[in-house]
């Protein structure tokens, strides 16, 4: 039965609120069961029976797609949101759906399972602290308490940019900035987004114009892209990969700034890197966490103190990368059991001692598994 516009603009206006949660904080995917509690927590459905009924109203006005969230090959009990076209030109009001691009079925799952780790921090860490101020949920004070922690945990992959002019302008940190370093970086970046622009033109020309909708909307290349990049940057040796480590190679990992706060004229930065396929290795996050230092110090003058969160999906997964970066280093010579393997690679990437001091690491995790994968272990979670 074909819907008309009318009613999905009537049906999208009665809910607007489940399409700016899906849409901020989900880029545009989310698991039910956290939506849910969203609107617990706003007082916006009174049950779950009238929460469910809200999201099939939706559903049945092509507004969202309803599907089996399937984790690593497993087929959960859990359902994700998708947003669908007509939602998504609701929000960015653009006159017709060839304006915006459709969220495609995903071939992996990296889309939702970010989603999941985000939107685990803001309920679970953001909205606390909303209640400790004593202010009441709602979507207009989440993004609030965000901005003022200065964070990147609404930002997506090739959105670096748009935070680091946001951060040039902000009052309390400007007396903190090198602003050389920032243009720089902002440069770097445009010049990047410039090239990938061009890219795309060149292959729209190529498909006589065929390519005009993916032109219009770079999301829909935006992970092949940043693939790339990624491929590119590991020919890079030490000095050239930290001179290139921008915003945007953070995002690309997975890596979020939580928070940057000002404490005793000192810049105190904490930073969550999501693992959420459990598969990296202590050498590919301490390099990771090096970049990251030595991009912030550019930023900060050298006055900041870095605490990185490494967030796996379960205990293990946790214990895992925690056991290899406590593990001592052997000289390869005197077969001397040394320093840990963390502050070998972060020594490598020419973080001496001193600073290294600077730097605090955490292996934490989100119990994903337990809460959102049925409990499902398998063997590839974890790189053995």
């Amino acid at each position: 039965m074909t819907i008309s516009n009318a009613n999905k603009q009537a049906v999208c206006e009665k809910y607007r609120i489940y399409l700016e949660i899906i849409y901020s904080f989900g880029n545009k995917v989310m698991l039910m069961k956290q939506l849910y509690h969203y609107a617990q927590m706003m007082g916006i459905a009174k049950s779950y029976s009238a929460f469910y009924i809200s999201i099939i109203e939706l559903v049945d006005a092509d507004i969202f797609r309803k599907e089996s969230f399937n984790a690593f090959g497993k087929k959960t009990q859990l359902h994700m949101l998708v947003m669908r076209k007509y939602g998504i030109r609701f929000l960015e009001e653009k006159p017709d759906s060839y304006s915006v691009a459709s969220v495609k079925k995903a071939l992996g799952n990296e889309r939702i399972l970010v989603s999941i780790f985000k939107n685990h921090y803001i309920l679970n860490k953001i909205i606390p602290r909303i209640q400790k101020e004593g202010t009441r949920v709602t979507f207009g004070a989440i993004i609030d308490l965000l901005e003022r922690d200065h964070s990147t945990i609404l930002y997506n992959k090739n959105q670096g940019l748009s935070f680091l002019g946001k951060m040039k302008n902000e009052a309390t940190l400007q007396k903190y900035l090198d602003m050389l370093s920032i243009e720089q970086d902002n440069d770097k970046m445009q010049d990047i987004q410039r090239r990938m622009g061009e890219g795309l033109r060149k292959g729209s020309e190529a498909s006589d114009g065929k390519g005009g909708g993916k032109h219009r909307s770079p999301e829909m290349t935006s992970v092949d892209r940043v693939k790339k990049v990624a491929m590119r940057s590991q020919d890079l040796n030490k000095e050239e990969r930290v001179h290139h480590y921008t915003l945007d190679t953070m995002l690309s990992f997975n890596a979020y700034i939580a928070q940057i706060k000002i404490s005793e004229g000192q810049v105190k930065i904490t930073a969550l890197i999501f693992d959420i396929f459990n598969r990296s290795n202590i050498y590919k996050v301490a390099t990771h966490i090096a970049c990251m230092y030595h991009m912030f110090t550019r930023y900060f003058n050298d006055q900041i103190e870095l605490k990185i969160g490494v967030v796996s999906i379960d205990e293990f997964a946790s214990n895992h990368l925690k056991t290899q970066a406590e593990s001592a280093t052997i000289d390869f010579v005197s077969k001397e059991r040394r320093d840990s393997r963390l502050t070998h690679i972060l020594e490598k990437w020419h973080i001496d001692r001193f600073n290294q001091e600077k730097i605090e690491v955490q292996f934490v995790d989100y119990d994903i598994t337990n809460q959102f994968l049925d409990g499902i272990k398998h063997a590839n979670l974890v790189r053995r």
